[in-house]
């Protein structure tokens, strides 16, 4: 038994020097070397571009808190009705608080704080942290604190289509009189 651990260990051992020898093959008189990169194209689990992070022209940004003093438990306002292009923020008061897309406490992975990944984990965050999701399609968006939604701490984002400006009607032509 002694023997395997031996081996093993220094299995390992070998595996952990040969990769930090790898990582750094330049020397330190080296220029760095530029190299033009692609750019990135990140999609969400359906193989839609994410988005950007910028907003809409004319959206507007409206203020969730997280976990308020006193009332620990909620999101407050609960409920918000916004228009394609807006953003919700969402402000944590206190510890240990999720913003989780989903229903029944169970996460879809249409958004999550902190960036929208690995929506399932409920990662927690702390007081002062600061989320916002821009909202690109309309519908109904419920969400919940991962680690409080057994106490009723959820919430819902009703997003509207965007209102567009109705044109200016064009003067038509007065028609001309025929002889």
């Amino acid at each position: 038994m002694a023997k395997q651990v031996w081996w093993l260990t220094m299995l390992l051992l070998t595996a952990f020097m040969w990769a930090a020898e790898s990582g750094n093959n330049e020397s330190a008189n080296a220029a760095p070397e530029n190299r033009a990169t692609a750019a990135i194209r990140i999609v969400d689990q359906y193989g839609h571009q994410a988005p950007s992070g910028k907003r809409y022209v004319g959206s507007e940004i409206f203020d969730v808190t997280v976990g308020p003093v006193g009332n620990e438990f909620s999101f407050v306002p609960d409920t918000v009705n916004i228009s394609v292009g807006d953003t919700v923020r969402w402000t944590w008061e206190s510890d240990f608080h999720s913003v989780t897309s989903g229903t029944s406490c169970t996460a879809d992975g249409q958004f999550c704080s902190p960036d929208n990944m690995n929506c399932d984990a409920g990662i927690l965050n702390d007081t002062g942290f600061v989320y916002e999701f821009t909202f690109t399609q309309p519908g109904m968006y419920q969400y919940f604190c991962a680690l409080h939604c057994f106490a009723g701490m959820t919430g819902v984002v009703n997003v509207m289509p965007a209102v567009r400006p109705r044109p200016t009607p064009r003067p038509r032509p007065t028609p001309r009189q025929r002889a």
